[in-house]
Order: structure tokens, then C-alpha cells, then sequence
């Protein structure tokens, strides 16, 4: 069992799409794909208040690879990106 763990910072003032980006597009494809999301943290104050944190959960490295490769090259995961950024 692996975990990926991911950070970004994201923009100010786009936090709450970004969020909302996340419920109704990428975490359904996730799903779709057997990418499974273990956490998911905001931090809400201090210099570190526009960090957005996820784990996500493979079996192995070799199935991470299909399953995140799947997830990029989704036909609706590259429209929603485009859409939303």
C-alpha cells in the first residue's frame, strides 16, 4: 500500500471554486478511476491559509500509475479542468 500526498497553494480569492472543483468533478472521476481519496485538508489560518492538502491511497506504485494516468487523460476530467481554471 502506497499514499500520495499533495500540496498546493492555491490563488487567493479561489480557494471555494477550487474546493467546489473538487466535490462535483474531480473526486467523482476519482472514483470512476478506483482512485481513493483518504484525506482532504484545507488549512484555514496563519501565512499557510491558502494550502489545500489530499492523500490519496494505491495498492502499489504500479497502480498508481494506471489509475492517475487514467484519471489525466479522462475525457470529462480535462473538460472540467479547462472549464474551472
Amino acid at each position: 500500500m502506497i499514499y500520495e500526498f499533495r500540496t498546493y497553494t492555491v490563488l487567493a480569492g479561489r480557494m471555494p471554486a477550487l474546493l467546489k472543483r473538487f466535490e462535483t468533478k474531480a473526486i467523482p472521476i476519482w472514483e470512476r478511476h478506483g482512485v481513493r481519496q483518504v484525506g482532504f485538508l484545507t488549512t484555514m489560518i496563519g501565512p499557510e491559509s491558502r494550502k489545500l492538502t489530499y492523500i490519496l491511497q494505491y495498492d502499489s506504485l504500479a497502480d498508481r500509475d494506471a489509475k492517475w494516468g487514467a484519471f489525466q487523460r479522462d475525457a470529462d476530467w480535462i473538460a472540467a479542468r479547462s472549464e474551472s481554471e
